[in-house]
């Protein structure tokens, strides 16, 4: 592993939280950390190099471009475990994929845009039918506590340690519960396209970006900028290697509690250091958990400490631990490509 000094880990904090969408951000952040822009290019190279950023890009609120997302979950023999996870992955709407310890064995984050011919509920019935899974539990997001994963390199806290937004999101238990959001143009959807790859650290970024998808680049940036104070991109910024950046371990932990429990705890829960996420979702047929918190640590035994300082801070006692077993996809959903149609005619009858 890369040895870093402490400009790299100063640089690191600084990044996870933003990068500026102007012609050149890595000239700007040099500025604020009072450094050359040609020392931070190298220092982003290396770290990239060395597999500690994952990437530079736009993060964006899919629900609130259209799309419909949900939790997946799955229970198929454990001997087919790696071949079903390799299948679920295969679907470009999946943005993470894991295998994980019990019954209920195979977990994944599953998007669908406007544009899905199957929709979501359609798409994670097959995804169960092509793995040999039993009926799939679909658990649409109800509200969000949290979402925010920031390690901090320079403490040396792998753990989550951004503070919990306490918003709700959009229920998306059915698809007329909500107004629809406002429809895309088709500037708007290169300009998402083009913001989700990887910013490379050059002088003038965005304009190897925008000319790839053939946009000015005044025009990508004012698109992003816009996209951001709206809140369809909920930022941009680095993204690490959780393994790279010391978090070992990780730990999906479902929580048995009812919705006015939930949001009275969920916030005390989601403060709580090693929780990256943490949501209120619905129960399943013989699934009664609803409460989801995702902790992150340097080992087990911190996130065994999470789960004991969720018990004593929130009094939430009945749980189930899904500690991770194998890892077959972590990776962001290519919005608005051409990815989710191809996959549909392959295997929709």
């Amino acid at each position: 592993m890369m040895a870093m000094d402490a400009f790299d880990r100063q640089l690191l904090n600084v990044i996870q939280g933003a990068v500026p969408l102007e012609r050149q951000p890595f000239g700007r952040l040099a500025g604020e950390l009072g450094r050359d822009e040609a020392d931070v290019l190298r220092r982003v190279r290396a770290l990239r190099k060395a597999g500690i950023i994952r990437e530079i890009s736009a993060i964006f609120d899919a629900v609130s471009l259209g799309y419909r997302q949900a939790l997946v979950a799955m229970s198929v023999p454990a001997e087919s475990l790696d071949r079903a996870g390799q299948i679920a992955a295969g679907h470009p709407g999946v943005s993470h994929c894991y295998g994980r310890a019990g019954k209920v064995n195979l977990w994944l984050t599953l998007a669908v845009s406007p544009r899905s011919g199957l929709g979501l509920e359609g798409t994670a019935d097959l995804l169960a039918q092509l793995v040999g899974a039993t009926s799939p539990l679909v658990l649409p997001t109800i509200r969000r506590y949290k979402l925010r994963v920031h390690f901090d390199m320079e403490t040396g806290q792998a753990a989550p340690t951004a503070r919990g937004t306490g918003r709700a999101a959009p229920a998306q238990s059915g698809p007329g519960d909500n107004p629809p959001p406002a429809p895309l143009d088709e500037a708007q959807v290169r300009a998402i396209r083009a913001l989700q790859t990887d910013l490379p650290a050059t002088g003038d970024p965005f304009e190897e970006i925008a000319a790839a998808a053939g946009l000015d680049v005044d025009d990508l940036l004012s698109a992003g900028r816009e996209f951001l104070a709206d809140g369809r991109m909920r930022r941009y910024a680095a993204v690490l290697h959780h393994r790279a950046a010391g978090s070992a371990a990780n730990l999906l932990v479902a929580w048995r509690a009812d919705a006015k429990q939930a949001d009275a705890v969920g916030p005390r829960a989601a403060e709580v250091a090693g929780v990256s996420h943490c949501y209120l979702r619905p129960a399943g047929p013989d699934w009664p958990y609803t409460l989801y918190t995702m902790i992150h640590g340097r080992s087990e035994q911190d996130c065994r400490l999470a789960v004991d300082q969720i018990v004593a801070t929130t009094a939430l006692r009945e749980h189930v631990e899904l500690w991770t077993t194998a890892e077959f996809k972590k990776r962001r959903v290519p919005l608005f490509g051409p990815e989710e149609a191809q996959w549909e005619r392959r295997h929709a009858k």
